[in-house]
């Protein structure tokens, strides 16, 4: 039960995250987060905001074009080479950021608030694990079968 109760504690956490971004700010929980990475990380490519998302090359295509929209992304090209380029926040995008944060951050303490400092450090070391763990069960789960839900397929057993 033990992914369950995460699976809630993000879906209660993250749907109140997702009120706010949408209802408060216009922008949903993913331009947020892509929001968050480039403020943490600086000038990067869309390929590795990908990666860091852990979202695909596509969803994260649509999320950067939404952003540049909104004017809260920047994107420069490398003289010469039209075809690679970086994003960064916009003046506006970090100004947004400044916002969102705190209630974040905010949340975030609320859902904390029953622990102590040092057990929300443990708490915060052994998800590191965990985490690490799993991404490792998963690369070892490459080969298992998916579903073909485009032709038909379910995820149920036959």
């Amino acid at each position: 039960m033990l992914l369950y109760r995460i699976n809630r504690l993000r879906a209660v956490g993250g749907g109140m995250v997702l009120r706010y971004c949408e209802g408060q700010f216009g922008i949903t929980r993913r331009e947020w987060v892509m929001l968050a990475l480039l403020h943490d990380s600086g000038p990067i490519s869309s390929s590795d905001l990908a990666g860091r998302a852990d979202l695909d090359k596509s969803a994260t295509s649509k999320a950067v074009t939404t952003l540049l929209d909104k004017g809260l992304v920047e994107r420069t090209t490398r003289p010469g080479d039209r075809r690679y380029s970086l994003l960064t926040l916009s003046d506006k995008g970090r100004e947004l950021h400044a916002r969102v944060l705190p209630v974040v951050e905010g949340i975030t303490r609320r859902i904390l608030a029953g622990l102590s400092r040092d057990e929300v450090a443990v708490l915060d070391d052994m998800l590191a694990r965990m985490q690490s763990e799993a991404e490792a069960l998963w690369a070892e789960a490459a080969d298992l079968p998916r579903a073909d839900r485009r032709h038909g397929g379910t995820r149920g057993a036959g």
